[in-house]
């Protein structure tokens, strides 16, 4: 079972990253166009919804809203909470299929999430400007 868990874990990501890549990059010729609440789903303004008033001089619309819940402010930001689950849910189940060793697994997924946590911090910091 766990051979099939983690290959739809993988294949659910991918249908996420189809998401936000047709948000970003496709939006005004996708389905997403058409919903009426175009400020949760047009990125192009989107983006803003962490802030107060829309606006990033007047800081995060509440704790957490530019980190750890930044996933709950638009849709693109959804999108990536959910790609970014169903990744390390289908390594939890692909070594849960290999190893079979629940501590061993939980220990995996754990170390790829912080190592992967470091390198997006990392070079996030290194490549704004301000």
């Amino acid at each position: 079972m766990n051979g099939f868990l983690y290959l739809l874990m993988f294949f659910f990501a991918g249908v996420a990253e189809a998401h936000m890549d047709t948000l970003q990059f496709h939006f005004h010729r996708s389905v997403f166009a058409y919903f009426t609440n175009s400020t949760y789903w047009d990125p192009t303004i989107s983006w803003k919804n962490k802030y107060k008033l829309r606006d990033s001089r007047y800081g995060a619309l509440f704790p957490g809203s530019t980190t750890i819940f930044v996933f709950i402010t638009d849709a693109w930001h959804l999108m990536k909470f959910f790609r970014n689950i169903f990744l390390f849910l289908g390594l939890f189940f692909a070594c849960q299929y290999v190893y079979g060793d629940l501590a061993s697994s939980v220990i995996a997924v754990i170390t790829a999430r912080v190592a992967y946590g470091i390198g997006f911090s990392a070079f996030m910091n290194l490549l704004l400007r301000d």
